[in-house]
């Protein structure tokens, strides 16, 4: 049994590794705002990241790490959806270091999935 923070609940694990079924509002609303970065990026006749920030009223440094975040594999961004991610995969952790790798095999095993 552990107890592990979710967002901004605690839950129970018994016997496992993966969340309860209830997803990270903390998690979706990150990659929320990295599907809408890259979006506004690749639609936007902005010329720049730093342009497509400043348009947002963000910091170039923000949106980069937020960015690189729409890159995930499909499979991790289901699971942080559905609420299936790993208890120590918090919004947190990916915001301390977003040099992730754009392999998805080794993604799923940087951010524990496999």
């Amino acid at each position: 049994m552990a107890l592990r923070r979710a967002g901004r609940e605690m839950a129970l694990l018994v016997g496992s590794t993966v969340a309860a079924d209830r997803s990270d509002p903390s998690l979706v609303r990150l990659i929320a705002k990295a599907w809408a970065l890259r979006e506004a990026l690749v639609s936007s006749t902005a010329p720049s990241l730093t342009a497509v920030a400043a348009e947002r009223g963000i910091s170039q440094s923000y949106a980069t790490r937020v960015v690189r975040l729409a890159w995930l594999a499909p499979d991790i961004v289901e699971a942080i959806l559905g609420g299936c991610q790993p208890v120590n995969l918090t919004a947190a952790r990916l915001m301390q270091d977003t040099r992730i790798p754009t392999d998805w095999q080794d993604q799923r095993r940087a951010l524990g999935f496999v």
